[in-house]
């Protein structure tokens, strides 16, 4: 894998930090929340300082490979669930987030490291289920247990259905692909089996005039070389009479 893969995650990141700064600054200073607003913070300068650390990497050219591609984005859902944890747990609604690494390790990652990482992602939504820090929402906010082990239930199998569904289009994506680069690479060699073909028929052609030329001269000194022997052996035969 090269680093174009590497490029794209970090711009992913860098939109990702601007996201969560500006809703955390909004929360807490324009809706006037209670979070824990500097926990919060510091979770996205840790996340600022890997960032930077990748454009490092990618700087210098650095193969990215699946195990790293794997680490990155295991490092992104455990950053996410450290803020979700700060902010409500699974009732906050930006935990919807957590699919995106999924789609990304779908599309590029063989579907060992995407299962790995839909595991992780769902024991994190567990632990976080049962230990998080709750939103002080400024008024009575009470759901049913029913409702609780519903939207639990909703984000393990949309996490399960978005990682099949994400692999199975990417694959077939990418067999695709193949398959085009397959037909350019034949296309190609086609291409150049002519022209070597019309390279051939051309250095034909400018040897086929003077070597007729030459098979001509070396008729005329055939014919030329006989005459002059017929002519000798006649005078023999006069003589001779």
């Amino acid at each position: 894998m090269n680093t174009v893969l590497l490029a794209n995650l970090i711009k992913i990141r860098w939109l990702a930090i601007l996201g969560q700064l500006i809703t955390l600054l909004v929360v807490t200073y324009i809706f006037n929340y209670s979070i824990p607003f500097f926990e919060s913070i510091f979770v996205v300068f840790f996340s600022l300082l890997i960032n930077i650390l990748s454009y490092f990497l990618q700087k210098n050219n650095s193969t990215l490979t699946y195990k790293k591609t794997f680490l990155f984005l295991i490092f992104d859902i455990t950053q996410l669930i450290a803020l979700i944890y700060l902010t409500g747990g699974i009732f906050n609604p930006f935990i919807i987030l957590i699919l995106a690494p999924i789609i990304i390790s779908a599309s590029y990652l063989p579907a060992f490291w995407t299962i790995l990482l839909s595991l992780y992602s769902i024991s994190l939504i567990l632990l976080i289920n049962i230990y998080f820090i709750s939103f002080n929402w400024n008024q009575t906010f009470i759901t049913p247990p029913i409702y609780n082990e519903g939207i639990l239930i909703a984000l393990i199998i949309t996490i399960i259905f978005i990682a099949i569904y994400a692999y199975l289009f990417a694959s077939s994506a990418r067999k695709i692909s193949s398959a085009l680069s397959e037909a350019k690479l034949q296309l190609s060699n086609q291409k150049k089996t002519t022209e070597v073909a019309y390279l051939s028929a051309a250095a034909v052609h400018e040897l086929s005039t003077p070597l007729n030329t030459i098979f001509l001269v070396l008729d005329d000194l055939v014919n030329e070389k006989l005459f002059l022997t017929n002519s000798f052996l006649m005078k023999d035969i006069e003589l001779l009479k």
